[in-house]
């Protein structure tokens, strides 16, 4: 999970639901695994 910065130095960050960072990774992962199937899918990049 993603850590939203504090509003405060003293505070810790709060773990927040949305990581787009994972989403992004998560589909690229279905992506390849359709295109390891046989399915015409592009490569995406994972860079």
């Amino acid at each position: 999970m993603a850590v939203k910065t504090p509003l405060n130095s003293f505070a810790r960050g709060r773990k927040v639901g949305h990581d787009a960072k994972k989403k992004k990774r998560q589909s690229a992962v279905a992506q390849l695994q359709q295109w390891a199937k046989g399915k015409n899918v592009e490569i995406p990049n994972t860079k």
